[in-house]
């Protein structure tokens, strides 16, 4: 047995097990695993209470960091200097939306497994809830991105949301029903 697993080993140029263990652990090679069993225990404390997978996680993790940076960009173009005030805003916002995520996402648990109509007619209002407020978040944060952007632009601030206000009005008016004149 070991012949073979040195042959195979050897077939994909890993001249050893350990050599093998180190490319599918390769944050052990640099003294990292510390740092990846960390993430990964707050990545799974993330998914448990708020039920958040984590690219989604990362994604909205992404969003806020796009948002405070192009927000302090903005902020200087603007003169207005960065502080702590202002910045314990955006914390204050994010820890409001994760309180929400929370709520609904543990009434979701809740029902979660039932059997009952109600409590699965429960399980899937909640379900629903969740997606329209992550979704909720993700044009907040786009919102709020696109503002500083215009900013950065030496637009006004509402210019590109009302572009997209247009846009989205074009849209309606083409698949709403024409009334028939009669």
């Amino acid at each position: 047995m070991n012949n073979y697993l040195t042959k195979f080993l050897t077939a994909y140029d890993w001249n050893s097990f350990e050599e093998f263990m180190l490319s599918l652990f390769p944050s052990f090679k640099y003294q990292l695993q510390g740092m990846m069993l960390s993430i990964s225990f707050l990545s799974g404390i993330v998914n448990y209470c708020l039920g958040i997978q984590p690219a989604l996680a990362f994604a909205m993790f992404i969003a806020v960091i796009v948002e405070v940076r192009t927000g302090i960009k903005a902020s200087r173009k603007l003169g207005k200097k960065f502080e702590s005030f202002r910045f314990s805003r955006c914390v204050i916002k994010i820890a409001i939306w994760l309180v929400i995520l929370y709520i609904i996402h543990a009434f979701e648990k809740e029902y979660e497994s039932r059997t009952n109509l109600i409590q699965i007619a429960a399980f899937a209002f909640f379900n629903f809830i969740y997606v329209v407020v992550l979704t909720g978040f993700l044009i907040e944060y786009l919102t709020s991105i696109l503002e500083n952007v215009a900013v950065l632009q030496n637009k006004p601030k509402t210019q590109i949301i009302e572009a997209i206000q247009g846009g989205w009005t074009n849209l309606i008016d083409k698949i709403k029903p024409t009334k028939n004149e009669n």
